[in-house]
């Protein structure tokens, strides 16, 4: 009894230590698409994931280079698609920063940017000093910040696994010493 006790906690352990599972869903397509150059201005940015994304907890932010956000109302979403309405885009780049939670519940984020090269579009305003450099005015992270905190809380989770990995393996060593000594006497 003791031998199965110790290979389902060597069992466990592999299982939590295991990397995340790549099945939730994940950002197939954007409109504009990232880092390319639209010569119209777009009424709308729109995201596309492979499976269904819940409409009441996804957010969509399109700001120029000052900050200044031109999302118009909240997104709607049918599916597995996500639409923005905005107000009429500044010249220059534009950043889009979303959030949003899978059907299964995972939460998704992600960052890209776009040229919006319309000669008729009004030309943006100078970036803003802000007085945090990972942080501007707007309150959206900056691409830095974003992967920062996307890298700590990777490293948490695997230090997390490890911790649970070695004392999962401290025990199953105990339990089989236990076993053996238990064998012999």
């Amino acid at each position: 009894m003791p031998l199965l006790l110790a290979l389902l906690l060597a069992a466990l352990s592999v299982l939590v230590s295991a990397p995340r599972a790549a099945a939730h869903a994940q950002l197939l397509d954007s409109s504009p698409a990232a880092d390319s150059v639209v010569a119209e201005s777009p009424t709308s940015i729109t995201l596309t994931f492979d499976s269904a994304v819940q409409a009441g907890y996804t957010t969509i932010v399109v700001a120029g280079t000052d900050g200044t956000s031109y999302s118009d109302g909240a997104p709607t979403a049918t599916d597995r698609e996500v639409r923005q309405k905005v107000t009429r885009l500044p010249r220059g780049l534009v950043q889009v920063t979303w959030r949003a939670v899978a059907a299964d519940g995972a939460p998704l984020q992600g960052r890209f940017s776009f040229t919006n090269d319309d000669q008729t579009a009004p030309t943006q305003p100078p970036p803003r000093p802000s007085a945090s450099a990972s942080a501007p005015a707007s309150g959206v992270p900056s691409a830095a910040a974003t992967a920062k905190a996307e890298d700590s809380a990777d490293w948490q989770w695997w230090a997390a696994a490890g911790g649970l990995s070695v004392v999962a393996a401290a025990a199953v060593t105990v339990l089989v010493r236990r076993s053996d000594a238990r064998s012999r006497g």
